[in-house]
């Protein structure tokens, strides 16, 4: 069972009898059924709101937690619970099902694909501006430019093979001229000499850690494979019936980004309250190397989770080029930039 992360009043015992007792003094004055209305109604206008993520709850996602914590939701009106995901949760089949109102995910390709097999799918926000996806590699072994891959044992995740293909495309170097081996997310098969290069995150601290100062790395998106990571989506329905939700949710979340970038220590604290199981000597880390990903000139110029429709229509291309999915996907099904402009979130 997926463990749910909530902030929010826990009624407890003792809070009862305190409740009673208060109750029993609000009659006696003759203002009790009154205060009671207001009470209720002022209940009757918070949202329930949860967010079903791609992965695992950590620092990668401080500024949500930051949110829930500063009581940035509760400002607007909103009491948002976290559905952590994992290796065995599709964040696209929990929202698409209606299970969860909105959804986190990883990487927008996922999205697109899932339009293009017809699921009512819609991008509202996206937290990184650039994906940290990259190709390491050990210094000395020769490689320049991804050209150099010929010849080379890849290792990559099961999802990254679309990402992989990409590249080659790109770079003019035909599949048969690789050997894609799936691994782990460890780095231990490239230090161990089992692959010449190997696919993560460049935010994942704890697993490049043994990397330092022994390897070095492309970008996917200076590779020219731009997609963007922790994007937030929605159905159809939900964005065409719950719209003035979803900007509160969006100006609260990018309240919680831009106060996690300034405060990161506060916000690894968040991060650690919300969660189990994690070290806070590897989340502070994390968090600080994922900072620089929330800003673009874009935020800057149009404020946090802009989205360049370009990017889907680039990556679009790309996937149907590789046969991922049956048909091209337009910025417009996929994607919107009116809840962040509706939200006037701050300019990163």
């Amino acid at each position: 069972m997926d463990r749910i992360v909530r902030f929010g009043p826990v009624t407890t015992r003792r809070g009862l009898l305190k409740g009673g007792m208060a109750l029993a003094g609000l009659a006696a004055l003759g203002t009790g059924p009154a205060s009671l209305l207001r009470a209720a109604s002022a209940q009757s206008r918070t949202a329930q709101m949860a967010l079903q993520l791609g992965w695992f709850a950590n620092a990668q996602m401080a500024g949500d937690f930051t949110a829930m914590g500063k009581g940035f939701f509760k400002d607007v009106d909103i009491d948002v619970r976290i559905v952590p995901g994992g290796p065995s949760i599709d964040p696209v089949g929990v929202v698409a099902s209606g299970s969860v109102p909105i959804g986190n995910v990883a990487s927008i390709g996922v999205l697109l694909v899932g339009r293009s097999r017809g699921v009512p799918l819609k991008a509202f926000a996206t937290a990184f501006q650039r994906h940290p996806f990259a190709f390491f590699f050990l210094r000395g072994s020769g490689i320049k430019t991804p050209a150099d891959f010929v010849g080379k044992n890849i290792g990559i995740q099961g999802t990254a093979r679309p990402l992989l293909d990409a590249v080659l495309a790109k770079y003019k170097v035909p599949r048969d001229k690789v050997n894609a081996i799936i691994v782990g997310g460890t780095t231990t098969p490239l230090l161990t000499g089992q692959v010449d290069v190997i696919t993560g995150w460049v935010i994942n601290y704890a697993q490049n850690l043994p990397l330092e100062g022994r390897a070095d790395h492309f970008l996917l998106w200076d590779l020219g494979i731009r997609m963007y990571a922790y994007t937030y989506f929605t159905t159809d329905q939900i964005y065409n019936t719950r719209k003035d939700v979803l900007i509160r949710y969006t100006s609260a979340a990018a309240k919680g980004w831009q106060y996690a970038r300034d405060n990161p220590e506060e916000a690894v604290d968040y991060v650690m309250k919300a969660t189990s199981g994690l070290e806070k000597a590897m989340e502070m880390p994390t968090w600080k190397v994922s900072i620089p990903y929330l800003s673009s000139i874009a935020t800057k110029q149009y404020g946090w989770g802009y989205m360049d429709p370009l990017v889907w229509a680039n990556l679009s291309d790309t996937y149907f080029a590789l046969e991922q999915m049956p048909r091209k996907v337009t910025p417009e099904e996929i994607m919107t930039n009116e809840v962040v402009a509706a939200a006037k979130t701050p300019k990163l």
